[in-house]
């Protein structure tokens, strides 16, 4: 228990960390794609765990649970090579570490200090980082401050909407709800969700070709409106069509009906890759400066591991008690953040400074 609890303690940190680092070393036109590979990552990763468990669940032995762990430990391993990875040249600029903030914005750009484009950026970080600096220390309090509140209030509603979508609910009990809606061999119940993970990472890679072409709000919209239609159509054939076995257990009565849930399962679970799963990662460390970046995304990507978890406990309440109210709540949570989208600033192809002007008009 006390190793899975430190295990969530650097998930927690990385959440934060690779989002953040991402929006500040990446140049404008590929930033979305760079957070996205975040997501597509974790996508990989989940599939793997999925499947070594799945593969493991056979053994007899201690090995059944030893072998992710030893697997999981490996890839921990691996990530030591972060150490060499180079700062982010707007925390060097903000240590006062200019000099070499200079190279490192060359190094990204693949150029010299001399190039003017390299010297442009850096002379805009600077003069940026110099009005944050006459502000004072940073609190939490500030995000709540000035134009740094709506900045918090959009990182908020796109962060945590994506834990409102159901998103966590859905994926954690996709075999029961497989089996609930008459799927009852639990290996084929089991597969299918593996499956359905993989068709999460196949829509997550795609984001990478689009994401920086379109627009962030639209992404958000059209996820959201499919997202929502998908569990208002499950719920309504879960309604239309369960029945109580002499046990008392729920499930449902026609195969097509069985096969409609299975497939706007997947189609949920594929709108969810494609726009909230890797764009509610890229925008609030888009939205918010650079003075009260890493406390917005801790703010809110905490909240969203915190509802996350909420969520997870009260699937289980509707399942049980009403098998179909779960999606018609999750309905119409998408049903919100549809209409929310629209109102949420554009920053595609936007540099963080010219973000941060939206705000603080010169």
């Amino acid at each position: 228990m006390a190793g899975r609890l430190l295990v969530g303690f650097g998930e927690g940190f990385l959440t934060n960390a690779i989002p953040l680092y991402h929006t500040e070393i990446a140049p404008p036109d590929i930033r979305g794609r760079l957070i996205t590979l975040f997501s597509a990552t974790a996508s990989i990763g989940t599939i793997a765990g999925f499947f070594v468990n799945f593969g493991t669940s056979y053994l007899t032995t201690d090995w059944s649970w030893r072998v992710p762990f030893l697997i999981q430990l490996i890839t921990c391993v691996l990530l030591s090579i972060v150490y060499w990875l180079p700062f982010s040249p707007r925390w060097l600029i903000d240590k006062g570490r200019e000099e070499e903030a200079l190279e490192v914005l060359a190094k990204l750009h693949e150029s010299t200090i001399d190039d003017p484009e390299v010297k442009n950026e850096f002379r805009s970080i600077c003069e940026e980082i110099e009005v944050e600096r006459s502000f004072g220390n940073r609190t939490f309090a500030e995000c709540f401050r000035g134009s740094n509140l709506k900045r918090t209030m959009y990182a908020l509603f796109t962060g945590n909407g994506a834990a409102f979508t159901g998103t966590y609910s859905i994926s954690y009990y996709t075999p029961q709800i497989f089996q609930q809606a008459g799927l009852n061999d639990v290996a084929i119940s089991l597969v299918t969700s593996g499956a359905s993970n993989i068709l999460v990472l196949i829509f997550t890679m795609l984001t990478l070709f689009f994401i920086d072409k379109l627009g962030r709000q639209g992404v958000f919209a059209s996820g959201a409106f499919i997202m929502g239609a998908s569990m208002y159509v499950v719920g309504g054939i879960f309604q239309g069509f369960n029945t109580v076995d002499n046990e008392g257990n729920l499930s449902l009565s026609n195969d097509h009906a069985r096969n409609c849930v299975i497939a706007f399962v997947f189609i949920f679970q594929a709108a969810y890759a494609y726009s909230w799963g890797p764009v509610a990662y890229i925008y609030p460390a888009e939205i918010s400066n650079m003075r009260t970046r890493a406390k917005t995304i801790a703010l809110a990507y905490g909240l969203n591991w915190a509802i996350g978890i909420f969520m997870t406990f009260i699937m289980p309440i509707f399942m049980t008690n009403t098998i179909y109210g779960g999606y018609y709540f999750f309905g119409g949570c998408c049903t919100l953040l549809f209409f929310g989208s629209f109102f949420l600033p554009e920053t595609k192809g936007k540099t963080l400074e010219e973000i941060d002007r939206i705000f603080n008009p010169m």
